[in-house]
């Protein structure tokens, strides 16, 4: 697990956090968002290949995700946090955290920069990431109750090469078409979902 995930938070970045203007009944004091700062130079600082050049220099006030509820303060909470970034006090790009907060723990983090999203690693280090094609077929396979074996033979296709798309290798069109209606999608529709 990426050391970043699963982490404890200060009561100040909680409080940052849970602050929402928008929704009056979510506090009742200001709270300064610039505590968010250290905390996202520290989690991009801890990317081995983050260039450490760029720091944050800005953030706004966190906003929910999804409020669907504005009676109530969810737990756990995803907020979208603007702010900026830049490289020796020149180059500035604006930058949107999602960071997602379950009591005191940060579990789960995504940054875009300018057009760039980073997130955590979900494999570990010098093992080569999943192509997001393999992830959401995985997923699909298995609430539709499917085996890489049985799928394999509904295609007409290797259980190998069944393998390689779930493993993480981006698949040919053909493969694509060939599962995507076992899974209950079109070829367009499973592409555009994993891409």
């Amino acid at each position: 697990m990426d050391a970043t995930l699963d982490r404890p938070l200060s009561e100040a970045e909680i409080e940052a956090l849970r602050h929402w203007p928008r929704y009056a009944h979510t506090s009742r004091t200001t709270v300064d968002p610039g505590v968010l700062v250290p905390l996202l130079n520290e989690i991009l600082g801890e990317l081995p290949w983050w260039d450490r050049a760029w720091r944050v220099t800005g953030a706004g006030h966190a906003d929910p995700v999804d409020m669907t509820r504005t009676d109530v303060v969810p737990d756990p909470v995803e907020v979208a946090v603007p702010g900026a970034v830049s490289r020796d006090g020149t180059d500035e790009l604006p930058l949107s955290a999602r960071i997602r907060i379950h009591g005191d723990r940060l579990v789960r983090f995504e940054v875009k920069v300018g057009d760039l999203v980073i997130g955590p690693g979900r494999e570990p280090a010098g093992k080569p990431e999943r192509h997001r094609f393999g992830v959401v077929l995985t997923a699909l396979m298995r609430s539709h109750g499917i085996t890489e074996r049985e799928m394999g033979i509904r295609c007409g296709l290797a259980m190998a090469t069944i393998r390689a798309a779930m493993g993480g290798r981006r698949p040919h069109q053909r493969v694509i078409e060939a599962v995507a209606p076992h899974v209950g999608m079109t070829a367009a529709d499973l592409t555009a979902l994993a891409d």
